[in-house]
C-alpha cells in the first residue's frame, strides 16, 4: 500500500509538459519509421513533413493550444490544396490519436472566445477537405467533425471548467479559513486584554490594601500589638485572595481546564464583601442601593463590580484616611454607579493622569455602551460616576 502511494505521488509530480513532449517524440519516431522503412507510403516526403508538424503540435498543446491547432489546420488545408491523394487511408488513421490529443488540449488549455473561433475554423476546413475529396460522404464528415474534433474539445472544456470550479472552491475555503483564523486571533487578543484588565484590577486593589495595612501595622506595632496583628492578618488575607485570583486568570491563559478558571466571576452581589475588605484597610465605606435590581448579564455584572473596585482602590491609595460612599441606582434603562469619598486627594492623581485605573474603567464601560465621569466632588473629595445601559429584556 505504501509503495502504491509513493508511486502515485511520483506520477503526480511528473511535469505534464514533459509528458506531451515525450508523446510527440514517440509519434514522430513512429511516423518516420513508417515513412522510410515501409513500402506502402504513397508520398514519403509529404507524410514525413506532416509527421513533424503533428508531433510538434502534440508537444506544444498545453503551452500554445490555439497555435498548434492553427498549424494542424494549415497542414490539412495544404493537403486539400495539393491533392488529398498524397495521403492514404492508413496514413490518415495514424494521425487520429494525435488529432484527438490536440483538440482535447484546445478545450482544456485554451480560454476565451478565440478558442471557439479556432474550433469553428477547424470544422470548416475539415468539412471542405471531406467535401472536395473523392468518395467523401456525410458519414465520414460526421465522423471527422464530431468524433475527432468536437468530442475531444468538449471533454477538454468540461475538465477545464471542473478544474476552475475546484480552484474557486479551494480559494473560497482558504479565504474562509483565513477569516476564521483572523477572528480567532482577534478573539484571543480581546480575551488577553480582558485578562490584563482583570489582573490590573485585582493586583491594584489587593496591593493597595496590603500597603495600607502593612503601614498601619508598622505604626502601631509597639503601642498596640493587637491592632498590628489584625492589620497583618488583613495583609495575609488580601495576599491570599490576590494569589487565588491570579491563579484563576492565569489558568485561563494556559489552555488547561483548570476548575479555578471556571469559577464564577464577581458581581454586584459581592459588593458587600468588597466593602468589608475596604473597611478593613482603613477606609470607611457605606453602600446605598436605590431602585429595583434587574438581572444583569455576567459581563455587565463583572464590569459594574470592577468599576466599584477600582474607584475604592483609588480612594484607598489617594484619599485615605477618609470615608467613602457607594451608590447603586437601578433605573428603567440604565444602571448608575456613584463612588465618592471625602478625602483630600488630588483630582489629577485620582484622574486619568494618575495611572491606568480610570482609563480601564472607561474602557470597560465603553464596551457596554456606557460612560464614566470622574472629578472632584461638590463638597470636596473625589467622585466617580458610571452609567451603564441595561438591555431592554433585562430590565425588571
Amino acid at each position: 500500500m505504501a509503495r502504491t502511494q509513493r508511486l502515485i505521488a511520483r506520477l503526480r509530480g511528473i511535469d505534464p509538459v514533459r509528458v506531451d513532449e515525450l508523446v510527440g517524440l514517440v509519434f514522430l519516431v513512429q511516423v518516420q519509421l513508417k515513412v522510410w522503412l515501409g513500402s506502402s507510403v504513397r508520398d514519403p516526403l509529404w507524410l514525413a513533413l506532416m509527421g513533424v508538424v503533428i508531433a510538434a503540435a502534440v508537444a506544444g498543446r498545453r503551452r500554445q493550444p490555439m497555435a498548434v491547432v492553427l498549424a494542424l489546420i494549415a497542414a490539412i488545408a495544404a493537403t486539400t490544396a495539393l491533392g488529398d491523394a498524397r495521403l492514404g487511408e492508413q496514413d490518415k488513421l495514424a494521425v487520429i490519436p494525435a488529432t484527438l490529443l490536440i483538440f482535447y488540449g484546445l478545450g482544456a488549455f485554451a480560454s476565451g472566445r478565440r478558442s471557439l473561433w479556432v474550433l469553428g475554423l477547424a470544422i470548416v476546413v475539415t468539412s471542405v477537405n471531406n467535401a472536395t475529396k473523392s468518395g467523401g460522404t456525410t458519414a465520414s464528415l460526421i465522423t471527422t467533425d464530431v468524433f475527432a474534433i468536437l468530442l475531444p474539445w468538449a471533454l477538454g472544456r468540461m475538465v477545464r471548467e471542473r478544474g476552475a470550479r475546484e480552484r474557486a472552491y479551494r480559494e473560497t475555503a482558504e479565504r474562509l479559513d483565513g477569516g476564521r483564523e483572523l477572528h480567532a486571533r482577534e478573539a484571543a487578543y480581546g480575551e488577553r486584554a480582558r485578562i490584563a484588565r482583570e489582573l490590573h484590577d485585582v493586583i491594584a486593589h489587593s496591593v493597595s490594601v496590603m500597603v495600607i495595612q502593612a503601614g498601619a501595622a508598622r505604626t502601631v506595632m509597639d503601642a498596640e500589638p493587637e491592632r498590628a496583628e489584625a492589620s497583618l492578618r488583613s495583609v495575609e488575607r488580601a495576599g491570599r485572595e490576590a494569589l487565588a485570583e491570579m491563579r484563576r486568570l492565569l489558568g485561563v491563559l494556559d489552555g488547561h481546564r483548570d476548575p479555578r478558571a471556571l469559577a464564577p466571576q464577581p458581581g454586584l452581589a459581592d459588593i458587600k464583601d468588597l466593602l468589608a475588605r475596604t473597611r478593613a484597610s482603613g477606609l470607611n465605606a457605606d453602600l446605598l442601593v436605590e431602585g429595583e435590581p434587574a438581572v444583569l448579564s455576567p459581563a455587565l455584572d463583572l464590569c459594574a463590580y470592577r468599576i466599584v473596585q477600582e474607584a475604592l482602590t483609588n480612594a484607598i491609595k489617594h484619599a485615605a484616611p477618609a470615608s467613602a460612599e457607594v451608590r447603586v441606582r437601578w433605573g428603567e434603562g440604565a444602571l448608575e454607579l456613584e463612588i465618592s469619598d471625602d478625602g483630600c486627594g488630588s483630582g489629577a492623581v485620582n484622574g486619568a493622569a494618575g495611572g491606568h485605573g480610570i482609563a480601564g474603567m472607561r474602557e470597560r464601560a465603553a464596551l457596554h455602551g456606557g460612560s464614566v465621569d470622574v472629578g472632584p466632588g461638590p463638597g470636596g473629595g473625589f467622585t466617580v460616576h458610571a452609567q451603564l445601559p441595561l438591555a431592554t429584556e433585562a430590565v425588571a
